[in-house]
């Protein structure tokens, strides 16, 4: 188990803005971040769509009886998020993902030049 200490070759090679958008899924998200979050095997699947159906379910019933308390209309835009949860799950989550891999920043072009911004200072 002798580990060898050598430096890795490697460097970073800047990529051009619209070769990076078509590479990473920054805003909308893709079929394949569907297929994704829904599941790859049967058993990821089968477990997507007890989630989604759980929380329709649970869902419906808690809007139902919360719709005493905070009104129909209220109780009835809730429920209906509930009910389309498994449609819009994978959505939010690949959103969230997509946000998360830029942090809420717009993609920087490396090739632009800085004396663009010289007239704004």
């Amino acid at each position: 188990n002798h580990c060898s200490h050598l430096p890795l070759q490697m460097s970073l090679v800047p990529t051009p803005l619209n070769e990076l958008q078509s590479i990473l899924a920054i805003r909308t998200p893709t079929g394949d971040q569907y297929v994704t979050y829904l599941g790859r095997t049967p058993r990821e699947r089968f477990d997507s769509l007890f989630e989604g159906a759980a929380i329709a379910f649970l869902g419906s019933m808690f809007s139902y009886f919360v719709s005493f308390v905070i009104g129909q209309f209220l109780a009835t835009i809730l429920g209906t998020i509930f009910v389309f949860w498994p449609i819009l799950a994978p959505e939010f989550k690949a959103y969230q993902r997509n946000w998360e891999l830029c942090g809420g920043r717009d993609l920087i072009d490396v090739w632009m030049d800085d004396d663009e911004d010289d007239g704004v200072w």
